[in-house]
């Protein structure tokens, strides 16, 4: 953890961002979970911080169209994350306009802010994004991370297969060491759990076999995605990148699954209905990929991700918006 404390004594991190995250959370972090909120801020600064210009108007849409005009961009062009929903109050009492942040997604020359750039260069390297901007979770066509950067033609299928089979291991004993990381978080939370795990080509799933699984997944399932989370960066920091990683409790996610379907289901009747987008709750990125795919065949409507990570969510939108 050399590396984490060096980075971040260059960094003053906000006491209102940790204590956004806990309330997110819903829950009393330890010491090993505080360390990797520190990574994500970190990861967020590096990436191009807070510097988002937040407009308002009397809906979401007109928020964010107002953010489009003043910024002379496209909806495809900016991330958008909402702060908050309006509100039509009692006879105009309490009423509230949605803010939303928008910040361009274009290409921008950023000064050298930080200290260490090698140090920045390495931590980029192996962080990667657990979702791209408009199709969560896809995983990589490439059999090995090794492969990506040199041509095929010149490597042989021995050697190819010798990198494929290193790359298993790899991935079996990264999947051994995740699943009792989070084993031990859960254990220094006082929840006596066992941690079994698998891996299937590129995903590795850990299963949290507990007596008290509503514990583990917390409400609205805020506690299981927020350790899923840090999973997926211990995973990246410790230089296994572009997989899929899964926490599941109880048959949590496959139960969770068969809810998404109806949410997707229900969020297009109304946006067919009303001819408005619907905004869902922000969800992890396996989620918002089922949203996606449930929706895909549907001519009528059209989904995309917006927001930051971990209040990143799909809007489904009549399929003629602009």
């Amino acid at each position: 953890m050399y590396w984490l404390h060096n980075l971040s004594s260059n960094y003053v991190v906000k006491a209102n961002n940790i204590k956004k995250l806990l309330s997110l959370y819903q829950y009393n972090l330890t010491n090993s979970m505080v360390h990797w909120i520190y990574v994500i801020i970190i990861f967020d600064k590096i990436r191009g911080g807070r510097n988002m210009a937040i407009y308002t108007g009397k809906t979401i849409d007109e928020a964010i169209q107002n953010a489009l005009n003043t910024l002379h961009l496209t909806r495809k062009e900016v991330n958008i994350n909402v702060i908050k929903e309006p509100r039509k109050g009692i006879l105009g009492i309490s009423r509230r306009e949605a803010e939303v942040e928008v910040k361009s997604i274009l290409p921008q020359h950023t000064g050298g802010a930080l200290q260490h750039p090698e140090l920045v260069k390495q931590i980029n390297e192996q962080a990667e994004e657990q979702v791209t901007e408009e199709n969560d979770g896809v995983e990589p066509d490439k059999p090995t991370d090794e492969l990506e950067d040199e041509n095929e033609d010149q490597i042989s299928p021995a050697e190819i297969q010798r990198r494929q089979e290193a790359n298993q291991e790899k991935m079996s004993r990264m999947a051994e060491m995740v699943a009792y990381y989070l084993r031990d978080i859960l254990n220094s939370m006082q929840l006596p759990v066992e941690a079994n795990f698998s891996v299937t080509g590129r995903t590795i799933t850990v299963d949290i076999i507990t007596d008290k699984p509503a514990k583990v997944i917390g409400r609205h399932g805020m506690t299981i995605n927020a350790l899923q989370t840090m999973g997926l960066t211990f995973l990246n920091l410790n230089g296994l990148t572009k997989v899929a990683f899964v926490l599941d409790t109880n048959d949590y996610r496959s139960k969770r699954a068969e809810v998404l379907v109806g949410v997707a289901k229900n969020a297009a009747t109304e946006v067919i209905a009303s001819g408005t987008a619907v905004y869902l709750d922000a969800m992890p990125a396996n989620e918002r990929k089922q949203i996606h795919q449930s929706l895909e065949d549907n001519q009528f409507v059209k989904t995309y991700s917006h927001g930051r990570e971990p209040r990143r969510s799909v809007v489904v939108a009549p399929a003629n918006e602009i």
